[in-house]
């Protein structure tokens, strides 16, 4: 049987194209309360962190397991902080973080993504000031 997922998640990966989204995916990235629908809505996420909020923004696949239409991904993400995330004023910093994605891919498409990655990580490389439980970042 052909392996029609992993050329799929490589193409997408490399280009964060939303063409490879099907009309009726779901982006689930678990930092966020509701997940993104359609490709218009987990479109413009993907488009907005791979390209608007982080400029030469690279995802280089470390681990890739696929079982039929179901994969997940481990990447490295690389990108300089050109545009804001949550209200943040941009820092030009480069950052690397660590991302996992579980796809789910059908007829040549993304239809699901669950990503889960360190946002805390994230925002402490931004240099965004956290103050939890009255812990100092």
């Amino acid at each position: 049987m052909p392996d029609d997922t992993t050329p799929v998640l490589r193409g997408f990966l490399a280009n964060h194209d939303p063409r490879w989204l099907s009309e009726d995916v779901e982006l689930r990235d678990h930092t966020r309360p509701e997940p993104y629908r359609g490709r218009a809505g987990a479109g413009a996420w993907w488009t907005q962190f791979f390209g608007e909020v982080f400029a030469d923004a690279r995802a280089d696949a470390t681990r890739m397991t696929v079982n039929g239409p179901r994969a997940s991904v481990e990447w490295r993400f690389r990108g300089r902080h050109v545009g804001s995330l949550l209200g943040e004023v941009p820092c030009s910093r480069e950052v690397t973080i660590q991302m996992v994605g579980i796809f789910e891919v059908a007829d040549g498409e993304i239809h699901r993504v669950d990503l889960y990655y360190d946002s805390l990580r994230l925002l402490r490389q931004l240099g965004v000031p956290l103050v939890i439980a009255g812990i100092p970042s």
